[in-house]
Protein backbone atom coordinates (compact mmCIF):
# COMPACT_ATOMS: atom_id res chain seq x y z
CA UNK A 1 0.00 0.00 0.00
CA UNK A 2 1.31 3.05 -1.16
CA UNK A 3 1.65 5.89 1.37
CA UNK A 4 1.67 9.62 0.88
CA UNK A 5 4.74 11.57 2.37
CA UNK A 6 3.70 14.97 4.13
CA UNK A 7 5.51 18.16 2.67
CA UNK A 8 6.86 20.44 5.63
CA UNK A 9 8.13 23.81 3.75
CA UNK A 10 10.96 25.11 5.04
CA UNK A 11 11.58 28.83 5.94
CA UNK A 12 12.14 31.41 3.98
CA UNK A 13 15.46 31.98 5.03
CA UNK A 14 18.12 30.10 3.50
CA UNK A 15 19.75 27.36 5.98
CA UNK A 16 23.46 27.71 6.66
CA UNK A 17 26.10 24.64 6.92
CA UNK A 18 29.47 25.51 8.41
CA UNK A 19 31.84 23.51 10.64
CA UNK A 20 31.80 23.56 14.23
CA UNK A 21 34.08 22.63 17.02
CA UNK A 22 32.36 20.38 19.74
CA UNK A 23 33.07 21.05 23.26
CA UNK A 24 31.29 18.44 25.47
CA UNK A 25 29.61 15.21 25.30
CA UNK A 26 25.85 14.65 24.13
CA UNK A 27 23.54 15.59 26.79
CA UNK A 28 20.34 13.05 27.39
CA UNK A 29 18.18 15.02 25.27
CA UNK A 30 20.52 14.67 22.25
CA UNK A 31 21.85 17.89 22.11
CA UNK A 32 25.75 18.39 21.69
CA UNK A 33 27.50 21.80 22.65
CA UNK A 34 29.27 23.21 19.71
CA UNK A 35 31.18 26.38 19.05
CA UNK A 36 31.67 28.71 16.14
CA UNK A 37 35.37 29.62 15.77
CA UNK A 38 35.65 30.45 19.65
CA UNK A 39 32.27 32.09 20.11
CA UNK A 40 29.48 31.15 22.68
CA UNK A 41 28.94 27.68 22.90
CA UNK A 42 25.75 26.37 20.90
CA UNK A 43 23.56 23.18 21.30
CA UNK A 44 22.86 21.09 18.00
CA UNK A 45 21.48 18.18 17.13
CA UNK A 46 22.64 14.72 16.45
CA UNK A 47 21.26 14.59 12.75
CA UNK A 48 23.69 11.34 11.54
CA UNK A 49 22.73 8.02 12.03
CA UNK A 50 24.51 5.70 13.28
CA UNK A 51 25.08 7.87 15.68
CA UNK A 52 28.66 8.39 16.35
CA UNK A 53 30.09 9.29 20.25
CA UNK A 54 31.58 12.76 20.52
CA UNK A 55 33.92 14.01 22.55
CA UNK A 56 35.43 17.71 23.27
CA UNK A 57 37.61 18.83 20.30
CA UNK A 58 36.36 16.77 17.64
CA UNK A 59 35.21 18.98 14.27
CA UNK A 60 31.53 18.33 12.86
CA UNK A 61 29.78 19.91 10.10
CA UNK A 62 26.70 21.73 11.23
CA UNK A 63 23.49 23.05 9.34
CA UNK A 64 21.41 26.03 10.22
CA UNK A 65 17.88 25.79 9.44
CA UNK A 66 15.64 29.22 9.24
CA UNK A 67 14.44 29.12 12.42
CA UNK A 68 17.65 28.90 14.19
CA UNK A 69 17.86 25.19 14.56
CA UNK A 70 21.43 23.83 14.56
CA UNK A 71 21.89 20.40 13.35
CA UNK A 72 24.92 18.05 13.10
CA UNK A 73 25.19 16.40 9.46
CA UNK A 74 28.35 15.33 9.00
CA UNK A 75 31.80 14.37 10.81
CA UNK A 76 34.95 16.33 9.61
CA UNK A 77 37.35 14.50 12.23
CA UNK A 78 37.15 12.81 15.43
CA UNK A 79 40.22 12.32 18.01
CA UNK A 80 38.45 9.04 19.15
CA UNK A 81 39.36 8.12 14.77
CA UNK A 82 42.98 8.81 14.96
CA UNK A 83 45.20 6.56 16.77
CA UNK A 84 46.85 8.30 19.33
CA UNK A 85 50.21 7.29 20.66
CA UNK A 86 49.81 7.96 24.21
CA UNK A 87 45.99 7.89 26.14
CA UNK A 88 44.73 8.49 29.98
CA UNK A 89 42.57 7.26 31.57
CA UNK A 90 41.60 9.34 34.79
CA UNK A 91 38.68 8.08 37.81
CA UNK A 92 37.24 10.78 40.06
CA UNK A 93 39.92 9.77 42.72
CA UNK A 94 43.03 10.93 40.70
CA UNK A 95 43.64 7.01 39.55
CA UNK A 96 44.73 6.68 35.97
CA UNK A 97 45.34 4.63 33.15
CA UNK A 98 48.18 5.07 30.40
CA UNK A 99 47.90 3.40 27.58
CA UNK A 100 51.47 4.32 25.41
CA UNK A 101 51.83 2.96 21.96
CA UNK A 102 54.58 5.09 21.10
CA UNK A 103 57.32 2.37 21.47
CA UNK A 104 57.89 -1.37 20.10
CA UNK A 105 57.03 -2.82 23.35
CA UNK A 106 53.02 -1.15 23.50
CA UNK A 107 52.26 -0.64 27.53
CA UNK A 108 49.50 -0.55 29.80
CA UNK A 109 50.23 1.31 32.62
CA UNK A 110 47.92 1.85 36.15
CA UNK A 111 49.27 4.69 38.54
CA UNK A 112 47.73 5.51 42.18
CA UNK A 113 46.25 9.14 43.01
CA UNK A 114 49.59 9.83 44.05
CA UNK A 115 50.94 9.12 40.63
CA UNK A 116 53.45 6.18 42.07
CA UNK A 117 53.34 3.27 39.10
CA UNK A 118 51.14 0.17 40.49
CA UNK A 119 50.72 -2.25 37.65
CA UNK A 120 52.72 -2.15 34.22
CA UNK A 121 51.80 -4.64 31.28
CA UNK A 122 54.14 -4.99 28.22
CA UNK A 123 52.37 -6.14 25.22
CA UNK A 124 55.47 -7.04 22.97
CA UNK A 125 56.88 -9.61 26.06
CA UNK A 126 53.73 -10.46 27.74
CA UNK A 127 55.24 -9.72 31.09
CA UNK A 128 53.07 -7.79 33.96
CA UNK A 129 54.45 -6.17 37.13
CA UNK A 130 52.88 -5.43 39.95
CA UNK A 131 54.33 -2.40 42.87
CA UNK A 132 53.58 -1.09 46.03
CA UNK A 133 55.99 1.48 45.96
CA UNK A 134 54.90 2.98 49.23
CA UNK A 135 52.64 0.71 50.75
CA UNK A 136 51.77 -2.76 51.53
CA UNK A 137 50.74 -5.52 49.13
CA UNK A 138 48.47 -8.28 50.19
CA UNK A 139 46.48 -11.46 48.78
CA UNK A 140 43.27 -12.40 50.73
CA UNK A 141 41.04 -15.33 50.30
CA UNK A 142 39.41 -16.14 53.89
CA UNK A 143 37.28 -18.58 52.11
CA UNK A 144 38.54 -20.03 49.81
CA UNK A 145 42.13 -20.63 48.16
CA UNK A 146 45.32 -18.83 46.58
CA UNK A 147 47.83 -20.88 43.74
CA UNK A 148 50.54 -19.42 42.14
CA UNK A 149 51.21 -20.97 39.17
CA UNK A 150 54.19 -20.36 36.79
CA UNK A 151 55.54 -22.47 34.08
CA UNK A 152 59.06 -21.42 34.46
CA UNK A 153 60.47 -19.99 37.50
CA UNK A 154 58.90 -17.93 41.24
CA UNK A 155 61.63 -16.01 42.65
CA UNK A 156 61.12 -14.94 46.50
CA UNK A 157 63.56 -11.99 47.04
CA UNK A 158 62.88 -10.13 50.53
CA UNK A 159 65.19 -8.82 53.71
CA UNK A 160 62.52 -11.07 55.85
CA UNK A 161 61.25 -14.11 54.44
CA UNK A 162 58.47 -16.03 56.60
CA UNK A 163 56.07 -19.15 55.88
CA UNK A 164 53.44 -19.73 58.41
CA UNK A 165 50.95 -22.68 58.32
CA UNK A 166 47.93 -23.63 61.33
CA UNK A 167 48.20 -27.92 60.41
CA UNK A 168 50.67 -28.40 57.47
CA UNK A 169 53.55 -26.89 55.86
CA UNK A 170 54.69 -29.11 53.14
CA UNK A 171 57.71 -28.25 50.18
CA UNK A 172 58.51 -30.65 47.41
CA UNK A 173 59.73 -31.09 43.98
CA UNK A 174 58.20 -33.60 41.40
CA UNK A 175 60.00 -34.54 38.02
CA UNK A 176 58.91 -34.34 34.69
CA UNK A 177 57.30 -37.39 34.95
CA UNK A 178 55.30 -36.66 38.18
CA UNK A 179 56.78 -38.28 40.44
CA UNK A 180 57.70 -37.61 44.08
CA UNK A 181 61.41 -36.14 44.90
CA UNK A 182 62.66 -34.67 47.36
CA UNK A 183 60.26 -33.01 50.04
CA UNK A 184 59.91 -31.38 53.56
CA UNK A 185 57.18 -31.86 55.81
CA UNK A 186 56.03 -30.17 58.72
CA UNK A 187 53.10 -31.21 60.62
CA UNK A 188 52.06 -30.53 64.34
CA UNK A 189 55.36 -31.41 66.21
CA UNK A 190 57.22 -33.33 63.65
CA UNK A 191 59.35 -32.62 60.71
CA UNK A 192 59.79 -35.13 58.07
CA UNK A 193 62.66 -34.78 55.18
CA UNK A 194 63.10 -37.52 52.77
CA UNK A 195 65.06 -37.53 49.76
CA UNK A 196 67.17 -39.96 47.12
CA UNK A 197 69.89 -37.91 48.27
CA UNK A 198 70.79 -35.64 51.00
CA UNK A 199 73.92 -33.26 50.74
CA UNK A 200 74.43 -30.51 53.84
CA UNK A 201 77.45 -28.39 52.96
CA UNK A 202 78.62 -25.37 56.04
CA UNK A 203 81.41 -23.94 57.13
CA UNK A 204 79.83 -24.38 60.81
CA UNK A 205 77.64 -26.53 62.18
CA UNK A 206 76.08 -26.98 65.91
CA UNK A 207 73.19 -29.53 66.75
CA UNK A 208 71.05 -29.70 69.90
CA UNK A 209 69.55 -32.95 70.87
CA UNK A 210 67.76 -34.44 73.41
CA UNK A 211 67.68 -38.03 71.82
CA UNK A 212 69.13 -38.90 68.44
CA UNK A 213 68.10 -42.39 66.74
CA UNK A 214 70.38 -42.96 63.73
CA UNK A 215 69.57 -45.99 61.64
CA UNK A 216 70.76 -46.76 58.34
CA UNK A 217 72.51 -49.60 56.44
CA UNK A 218 76.07 -48.07 56.08
CA UNK A 219 77.97 -45.39 57.26
CA UNK A 220 81.24 -43.74 56.07
CA UNK A 221 82.75 -40.91 57.53
CA UNK A 222 85.79 -39.00 56.54
CA UNK A 223 86.98 -36.27 59.28
CA UNK A 224 90.29 -34.57 59.87
CA UNK A 225 89.78 -34.25 63.55
CA UNK A 226 87.41 -35.73 66.11
CA UNK A 227 86.77 -34.79 69.60
CA UNK A 228 84.18 -36.74 71.52
CA UNK A 229 83.08 -36.21 75.16
CA UNK A 230 80.13 -38.31 76.81
CA UNK A 231 79.53 -39.49 80.23
CA UNK A 232 78.75 -43.11 79.00
CA UNK A 233 79.31 -44.81 75.83
CA UNK A 234 77.65 -48.17 74.92
CA UNK A 235 78.67 -49.97 71.24
CA UNK A 236 77.35 -53.31 70.10
CA UNK A 237 78.63 -55.09 66.73
CA UNK A 238 79.27 -58.64 65.59
CA UNK A 239 82.88 -57.31 64.35
CA UNK A 240 84.52 -54.58 65.30
CA UNK A 241 88.26 -53.30 62.84
CA UNK A 242 89.80 -50.89 63.85
CA UNK A 243 93.11 -49.70 62.07
CA UNK A 244 95.62 -46.53 63.18
CA UNK A 245 99.33 -45.43 62.95
CA UNK A 246 99.78 -44.85 67.02
CA UNK A 247 96.57 -45.88 69.60
CA UNK A 248 97.21 -43.31 72.77
CA UNK A 249 94.74 -44.32 75.68
CA UNK A 250 94.59 -42.49 79.00
CA UNK A 251 92.38 -44.40 81.46
CA UNK A 252 92.53 -42.65 85.38
CA UNK A 253 90.93 -45.94 87.00
CA UNK A 254 90.16 -49.38 85.76
CA UNK A 255 90.51 -50.70 82.40
CA UNK A 256 89.20 -54.44 81.44
CA UNK A 257 88.46 -56.43 78.64
CA UNK A 258 86.12 -59.75 79.14
CA UNK A 259 86.10 -61.75 76.13
CA UNK A 260 86.39 -65.67 75.13
CA UNK A 261 89.95 -65.34 73.30
CA UNK A 262 92.81 -62.91 73.43
CA UNK A 263 95.20 -63.22 71.06
CA UNK A 264 98.16 -60.14 70.94
CA UNK A 265 100.72 -59.86 67.80
CA UNK A 266 103.53 -57.76 68.10
CA UNK A 267 105.83 -57.54 65.68
CA UNK A 268 108.13 -55.07 67.61
CA UNK A 269 109.06 -55.03 71.20
CA UNK A 270 106.17 -55.80 73.82
CA UNK A 271 106.75 -53.22 76.95
CA UNK A 272 104.29 -53.84 80.05
CA UNK A 273 104.96 -51.96 83.01
CA UNK A 274 103.34 -51.53 86.74
CA UNK A 275 103.74 -50.96 89.77
CA UNK A 276 102.53 -54.72 90.93
CA UNK A 277 101.49 -57.43 88.22
CA UNK A 278 99.53 -60.43 88.59
CA UNK A 279 99.35 -63.45 86.26
CA UNK A 280 97.16 -65.68 87.19
CA UNK A 281 96.27 -69.33 85.08
CA UNK A 282 93.84 -71.84 86.03
CA UNK A 283 95.45 -74.92 84.46
CA UNK A 284 98.65 -74.28 82.52
CA UNK A 285 100.96 -71.20 82.10
CA UNK A 286 103.80 -71.19 79.26
CA UNK A 287 106.74 -68.96 79.11
CA UNK A 288 108.62 -69.46 75.68
CA UNK A 289 111.49 -67.64 74.23
CA UNK A 290 115.24 -68.13 73.10
CA UNK A 291 116.45 -66.61 76.00
CA UNK A 292 114.54 -65.41 79.68
CA UNK A 293 116.01 -62.86 81.66
CA UNK A 294 114.78 -63.13 85.16
CA UNK A 295 115.74 -60.60 88.27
Amino acid sequence: MTQKATVVPLPSKTSIIEPATVTGTCDPQGFVPVSYQGESVQHARMAVHPRPVLAAGDEVLTMKDGRGAIYIVGILSCKSEVEEPSRKIQLSDGTTVRIDRSGVDESLKLYSRTNELLIDYRSRTGTMTIKAVSGDMAFSAPNGSIAFHSGKEIDLNAGHVAVNAETDLRIGVQDAGGSSGPALSMRNRKMELTAPVFDLTAQRAQLFLQETRIAGKKLLGRIGSVQFVASKIESAADTVMARARNVYRTISELSQLKAGRQRTLVEGTSHTKAQKTIMKSETDFKVKAEKIHLG
